[in-house]
């Protein structure tokens, strides 16, 4: 779910296909090396120093909620069961990106899919690639909050139904995800706070993210559906919510009315 009509993927992008997605406990845990869990917690202690203050408090509370260690990696299967006791979901794992229709299949089931491979330390700044560090430390800490979490599985569920009427909503959603689940900003009591994936796993995007570098705009759904999006550069034009709830709301209204619902 990472790629728009207009976007290319790099050769080192892989789409996993169906039978890539495994079951936690038929797969193997990977022996990591030390380069690899160094290169965690070098990202991790990096994240720590700028998300406070600036990600959303839903954000900050699954992070302390899901407990991910400071000097290893982590399993999947370790905190696949951690985020399923808490809210429902679990995580798959997958070999690289998955194609839309495969990936709303999965949201619909409350599973999330994600890689088991770790970044090169040469791309601790940012990877376009999706690396394990994005897909747990910038989706899990949300999927444990109830209102994301519902909202999420209801994504799912209006992909699918986009992919069996071949709707141009395909294209649609590929652009909401974008700029809600992985860019999106979200407007709080004490100011304007972060709650994208693509933001929080990269401190860069953390500190652009919230400067005047960037434009953000009032969350309007229709708007966001046509707005195109490159994911070879820092996001330069961002949406705000103004809360979970209301998200799922207009999100819904929007199903409701392209018949997606």
């Amino acid at each position: 779910m990472y790629t728009d009509e207009a976007a290319t993927l790099r050769p080192d992008m892989q789409m996993s296909t169906p039978d890539a997605v495994l079951e936690l406990r038929s797969y193997p845990i990977p022996q990591y090396t030390d380069v690899e869990h160094q290169t965690w917690a070098i990202l991790l202690a990096n994240q720590k120093a700028v998300l406070p203050g600036r990600l959303c408090q839903a954000f900050l509370d699954g992070i302390e909620q899901v407990g991910f260690p400071c000097d290893r990696i982590p399993s999947l299967l370790e905190i696949s069961d951690k985020v399923e006791a808490l809210s429902g979901w679990k995580l798959t794992r997958v070999a690289g990106i998955v194609p839309d229709e495969d990936f709303f299949k999965l949201l619909a089931q409350r599973i999330f899919p994600s890689t088991d491979f770790i970044r090169k330390p040469d791309e601790i700044g940012y990877t376009p690639a999706p690396d394990m560090f994005h897909d747990l430390m910038g989706h899990v800490p949300l999927l444990v909050n109830p209102r994301f979490a519902d909202f999420f599985e209801a994504f799912g569920r209006a992909g699918v139904r986009a992919f069996e009427l071949d709707h141009p909503a395909k294209v649609w959603l590929a652009r909401l995800y974008w700029y809600t689940v992985e860019f999106g900003l979200i407007q709080e009591n004490d100011g304007l706070h972060i709650f994208g994936a693509g933001i929080a796993s990269s401190p860069k995007e953390v500190m652009f993210s919230l400067s005047d570098q960037t434009r953000k705009h009032s969350f309007d759904i229709e708007r966001v559906a046509a707005t195109a999006y490159d994911i070879w550069h820092m996001q330069e034009d961002l949406f705000v919510i103004e809360s979970f709830d209301a998200l799922e709301k207009e999100f819904l209204q929007w199903t409701v009315k392209h018949g997606l619902n």
